[in-house]
């Protein structure tokens, strides 16, 4: 239980903290982003369910997705790739 809500802390801090540096040159809140939602995505089935939604309904955002997916960790890819629409 402590494991599961100190999970989704982090995960909306780093979504948070995404969101905040994202106007920044460097992609880092674009990655901080990701991160935290990967982590949400795992956490909790309705942001899994958002998310593919949101992917079904934006091509664009599911196609870049897609294009760095290769290049994250087995963990954070394995939840990406369930956040796929269907």
């Amino acid at each position: 239980m402590v494991k599961h809500v100190s999970t989704i802390i982090l995960a909306w801090l780093l979504i948070i903290a995404g969101l905040i540096v994202l106007p920044l040159p460097i992609p880092l809140g674009l990655v901080m982003i990701v991160v935290g939602a990967a982590l949400l995505a795992g956490s909790s089935p309705a942001f899994r369910r958002y998310i593919q939604r949101v992917r079904l309904r934006n091509p664009k955002i599911d196609k870049k997705i897609k294009r760095f997916q290769h290049r994250l960790p087995a963990w954070l890819r394995e939840r990406l790739i369930s956040t796929e629409p269907k």
